[in-house]
């Protein structure tokens, strides 16, 4: 579009006069996007563990004609209006994350932030959808289920996000073995399967959201506990061999961080896993259970982000080297340097 076509567009013209996003503030951006996607998990736990999945019985209104909680609602509407309010919160630095991306310096070489930045946009638009669609299916277990993993998947979108904006464009190197690169991504199905298991024993258990309306799977509880201890089995003994595969393989000093880091998540998990179980599922455990798995997710998608080599992050350009230098004959001639000959 020529300069004379922009300005006679107001909403180009608007645009143009909004100011240039340095790297260093979009790098916050996607930092405090990342922890209001873990934040969201948190809260939606709290709302499904404390009954409230119904305290505002209408979507988006909590109630007939009312934003806000009534009193009848009590501790129930404020717990589930408190998440919706956490909701919005993150919905702005989504919404705002793309447009910083678009006025990034090197947005043109870095479309990969402007198209990561577009979809934790979009996957909030979908949790706001699959939210109501919940309320209005009186919390069944399945969409439940889809309304946690879809965090998930906004979670690979944010982690993805943070990573790339802080390394440099360019193509991708990989120098280590093809094979720890794919023992890191099946770890990460892996990882994947486990949470999907999860939901199927939230869905079956106690812990239902409302316990008047709420349906649950049928399942068997001791069944499918166990098949979902048999997964986190499988996903201890991977994360143990990329331990040692990351040091045998001289990986970098990131993926032997985050492969440790993993275990004890997995490890910590284990053992809260199977104190709630055979304490009765308590509601505080399962709380920290949840929170535990959004760790160990963020660990094992950091591992797996952290064995292929990316450029690195230009340094921001100094004034001495924006300022255009002058040309070499332009400049005064120097003395010559004195010769010496001899000893």
């Amino acid at each position: 579009m020529s300069s004379t076509a922009r300005r006679s567009n107001p909403v180009a013209a608007l645009w143009d006069r909004l100011p240039a996003v340095s790297p260093r503030v979009f790098r916050v951006l996607t930092l405090i996007s990342l922890v209001f996607l873990g934040l969201i998990v948190v809260t939606g736990g709290a709302v499904r563990l404390t009954g409230s999945g119904l305290g505002c019985p209408t979507w988006p209104q909590c109630g007939d004609g009312s934003w806000t909680p009534h009193s009848q609602y009590a501790l129930h509407g404020a717990v589930e209006f408190g998440n919706r309010m956490v909701s919005i919160l993150m919905g702005m630095f989504m919404l705002v994350t793309p447009l910083a991306a678009l006025r990034l310096a090197d947005r043109r070489q870095r479309r990969d932030l402007v198209w990561l930045s577009l979809g934790l946009w979009a996957g909030f638009v979908g949790q706001a959808v699959l939210g109501g669609i919940t309320v209005l299916t009186d919390l069944h277990p399945a969409t439940v289920a889809a309304h946690f993993l879809l965090s998930m998947l906004l979670l690979v979108d944010g982690v993805v996000l943070y990573r790339r904006a802080r390394q440099g464009a360019g193509p991708v190197t990989v120098s280590v073995r093809r094979e720890l690169l794919w023992l890191a991504r099946v770890l990460v199905v892996a990882a994947a399967g486990v949470l999907v298991l999860g939901t199927v024993v939230t869905g079956t258990g106690p812990h239902s959201g409302d316990d008047e309306k709420a349906k649950r799977f049928g399942f068997d509880i001791v069944n499918v506990a166990q098949v979902h201890a048999d997964g986190a089995m499988l996903v201890t003994g991977l994360a143990v061999a990329m331990v040692f595969a990351v040091r045998i393989a001289k990986a970098s000093r990131e993926a032997r961080r985050w492969a440790d880091v993993l275990v004890v998540t997995i490890v910590a998990q284990a053992a809260v896993g199977f104190t709630q179980y055979f304490l009765g599922i308590p509601a505080g455990l399962v709380a920290l259970h949840v929170a535990g798995a959004t760790l160990m997710w963020i660990a094992a998608l950091r591992l797996w982000l952290a064995l292929p080599d990316r450029p690195a992050l230009a340094p921001p350009a100094s004034a001495e080297t924006s300022t255009e230098q002058e040309p070499a004959s332009a400049r005064p001639a120097l003395p010559a340097a004195p010769v010496v000959t001899g000893v």
